[in-house]
This record gives C-alpha cells, sequence and structure tokens, in this order.
C-alpha cells in the first residue's frame, strides 16, 4: 500500500507536467488537456468551483511553479470578456466576472443551469491559485505585471457590487454554496473568498508601494464584511448565516436537500486554501466540528479535497486514512481518478494533500 501510495503522488506530479507545462497554451481541465474531439465530457470546458482550483493546489507545493504560468494567463485572459458579464449581470462598470463554468472562447456567464453556474465568487477563488505563485517565487515584478493587476481589478468589482444588510454590513448577493443550499444575503462561501481576496490584494499592493486610496478603502470593506465566519449553535462553522444548529435554521427547516451528504465543502474555503480560520483557535475548533459532521464518502475529487482540508486542520490520521479510501472507491486501477468517465482533479488533490 505504501508503494501505492508514493505512485499516486508522483502520478499527480507527472500529470502535472503533462498537461501544463511552461509553453502550453491553455492550462489543465476537467480530463487534463483541453481538446474538442470525440463529445468530451462537460464540453472540456473549466470548472472553478473547486475543480480548477484543485488541479494547481500541488503545482508550487511539490516545485513545479513553472507549471502554474498556463493558468495564469488563462485567467488573465478571461478579464476582457468577464467585463461584459460583470457588467450585465451586476450593472459593474469596474472589474470583470466569471463564474463556474468558462471556456478559452470567453465564456463567462453562469452557463448551463443557473442553479449551480452562478458563483461570481469562482474568480476569487481561482486568484488564490495565481497569488501563490508570487508566495511561493518571491517574484515581485512579476506580480507587479500579472498578478496584481488581475486582483486589483476584481477587488475594484467587489467593491462596486458589496451591498449592506440589515446591519450595515457588507455582503455578495445573491450568495450560492456550490452547489446546494439557499440563495442568500452572503454566506461563508463567498464572504470568506472575498475577504481573501482583499486580504491579497492589500499586501499586494503596500508590496509595490502603490494605489494607497484603494488599499485604505480594501482595507474597511475587508473589515466590514458580514462573517465571515460565524460559529452556530452546534459549535460548527456556519455555512449559512441563516444556520443555526447543523445545516438547520432556527425554526428546524434543513437548509440544504443533500445536507452533510454533500460532496461540497464550500463553507471550509477559509481553512484551506486561505487563511482565515487559522487566525483564530475558536473557528478553527468549529472547522473540526463541521468536518466531522460532512460525509467522508464522496466522488474522487471530494475525497482530494478533504485529504487537503484534514491535513491543515493538522489531522495527519484522518488524511491517511482517507488516502486508504481513494483506493477502495476513488481511484481506478489505472490511478485515474473516479468521477465517472474522469476527471483530473482528484488526482491532483491527493498530491497536494500529502
Amino acid at each position: 500500500k505504501r508503494q501505492l501510495e508514493v505512485m499516486l503522488f508522483q502520478y499527480g506530479r507527472y500529470l502535472t507536467i503533462a498537461s501544463s507545462r511552461e509553453d502550453s497554451q491553455l492550462p489543465s481541465n476537467l480530463q487534463g488537456v483541453w481538446n474538442v474531439l470525440n463529445n468530451p465530457p462537460w464540453s472540456s470546458d473549466y470548472h472553478m468551483n473547486v475543480n480548477l482550483q484543485m488541479n494547481y493546489w500541488p503545482t508550487y507545493s511539490t516545485n513545479l511553479a513553472e507549471c502554474a504560468l498556463p493558468l495564469i494567463d488563462y485567467i488573465d485572459s478571461l478579464r476582457e470578456p468577464g467585463r461584459i458579464t460583470a457588467k450585465i449581470y451586476n450593472g459593474a462598470d469596474v472589474g470583470f466576472s466569471a463564474h463556474t463554468q468558462n471556456t478559452p472562447f470567453g465564456w463567462t456567464c453562469p452557463g448551463w443551469s443557473f442553479s449551480w453556474g452562478w458563483s461570481p465568487a469562482a474568480v476569487p477563488w481561482i486568484l488564490q491559485n495565481c497569488w501563490e505563485y508570487y508566495e511561493y517565487t518571491g517574484d515581485v515584478e512579476f506580480m507587479r505585471d500579472y498578478i496584481y493587476p488581475m486582483l486589483k481589478e476584481e477587488a475594484q468589482f467587489y467593491d462596486a457590487i458589496l451591498i449592506e444588510d440589515a446591519d450595515g454590513k457588507l455582503v455578495s448577493a445573491p450568495a450560492y454554496s456550490p452547489e446546494h443550499g439557499p440563495y442568500t444575503l452572503g454566506n461563508t462561501y463567498e464572504q470568506s473568498l472575498v475577504w481573501q481576496l482583499y486580504e491579497d490584494v492589500v499586501i499586494a499592493a503596500e508590496t509595490l508601494g502603490v494605489d494607497e486610496e484603494l488599499v485604505a478603502n480594501w482595507k474597511a470593506n475587508q473589515a466590514n464584511l458580514k462573517g465571515p465566519i460565524e460559529i452556530g449553535d452546534s459549535g460548527q462553522i456556519k455555512e449559512w448565516y441563516t444556520e443555526t444548529t447543523l445545516n438547520k435554521d432556527a425554526n428546524g427547516n434543513n437548509l440544504s436537500g443533500e445536507g452533510y451528504n454533500h460532496r461540497h465543502i464550500s463553507h471550509m474555503l477559509g481553512l484551506f486554501p486561505g487563511d482565515l480560520v487559522q487566525r483564530d483557535p475558536a473557528w478553527f475548533a468549529a472547522a473540526k466540528v463541521s468536518m466531522e459532521n460532512r460525509t467522508d464518502n464522496s466522488t474522487g475529487w471530494g475525497m482530494g479535497q478533504r485529504i487537503n482540508t484534514w491535513a491543515r486542520l493538522g489531522e495527519g490520521n484522518k488524511a491517511h486514512e482517507l488516502i486508504g479510501n481513494l483506493f477502495k472507491g476513488g481511484i481506478y486501477p489505472n490511478l485515474w481518478d473516479s468521477h465517472s468517465p474522469f476527471q483530473i482533479d482528484g488526482n491532483f488533490g491527493m498530491t497536494s494533500g500529502v
């Protein structure tokens, strides 16, 4: 078994190199190399509600930073069409927007189905993958020329679209926790990602010594965000701010059809890949409660995300248990991630978790 674990870890590095090299025209997608032949699953598009992000989680930590350049180029290419989407869907005159589904042809609108396609926070999330290029390489010049302009434009987009709730706190609306739950005024998923966006763009601007007025505004908006983390009556991190006890509102109504059998753990993003939850021991403890009440049984990429999240909680034995579960039901005999017919992200998730 140990040999298989080592092989699967190295296989993730191999798949990164094979699907996203410095001279690649496009980043890796749901099946790896982008193609338009033989009716590929999901039309070979890019999904940014966990899948594309997970593809690049192991890139830097396994010393393959150059393999992230196609991703950074691709996200930069979404800015021009994304400005049209921001204008049409949000009435924003600044910034750019893209959602769960997007393509090399500039498709940045919510996609096939609004119920899972709506996710403006997909961009703040994928920008974490771009920002990490600077965090790992320390290349200030590259950050100035390529990463900061994207962060700045997206922060200005949220400056424009955030609204005040009844308590005067800033929220993004409508908010929807991929891929389930009610539409609400803000939720932990989106508020955590907006918090991280402001955190990273402020660090970038102050490192470069630019945009002092914007920095002051970003700090003020970040401080006035609703949440981002709230602890419920069960000691959990709330997934929705209307949640009281686990997965229920004050009237005892379920807030999600699939509840804690759901594969997505979108309210955990402030823990991993973000660095918000670690700032408060109470939030950190609540994150463990939430994870203990989310099923371990999931599709391959869902197990991959859980491996990383349990590892960030410092629960190495639990993370290792999930790696074992991968071999039982999340990986095919050829070591491909088992999300029918095949999704490469689960492979990358395992490698990142290790």
